[in-house]
């Protein structure tokens, strides 16, 4: 006579450990991509070309916005536009945005890179809007459009 053999919700079943382990690259994966840092081949320290080219990048903010996604958890989306007001094509641009209370002071600081490997270079010349995630926000953020200031270029051909 044929059993066939099952697994009790307490034995070792492969299915919920390769679950857990596809969670947890899946959220890396989404991490990577947004922003957390350069990407393959960036330099991790600025030159002095890159530090003064920062000067020719200008980040515009546009607005700010709170939204509960499909697992109700509160998303919090900034939108802007950066512009490369130098002569060299930009691969990599990370930015400082710090939100602030209702008081206007700084509560929180992130960075974020609106140009990385995910996008195209930024060319001389161009303006280029953003949009940029994040999933924990101070809850005393006073709603505005936080302040960005950019803090690391890596150029085309670096």
């Amino acid at each position: 006579m044929h059993r066939n053999r099952r697994s009790s919700s307490s034995g070792n079943h492969p299915l919920p450990a390769l679950g857990a382990a596809a969670s947890i690259a899946l959220a890396l994966a989404i991490l990577a991509g947004c922003g957390g840092g350069p990407k393959q081949g960036a330099k991790s320290a600025h030159t002095p070309e890159q530090a003064a080219y920062l000067q020719n990048i200008q980040v515009t903010p546009g607005r700010a916005e709170a939204a509960q996604n499909f697992l109700k958890h509160t998303v919090t989306t900034v939108h802007g536009t950066v512009t490369n007001n130098g002569g060299k094509a930009v691969r990599y641009l990370e930015i400082s945005l710090t939100f602030s209370d209702i008081e206007g002071k700084p509560i929180e600081q992130k960075t974020a890179a609106p140009i990385s490997g995910n996008t195209p270079p930024l060319k001389p010349g161009e303006a280029r809007p953003f949009e940029l995630s994040f999933d924990q926000v101070p809850a005393m953020w006073n709603q505005a459009v936080p302040r960005m200031v950019p803090v690391r270029v890596i150029l085309a051909g670096d």
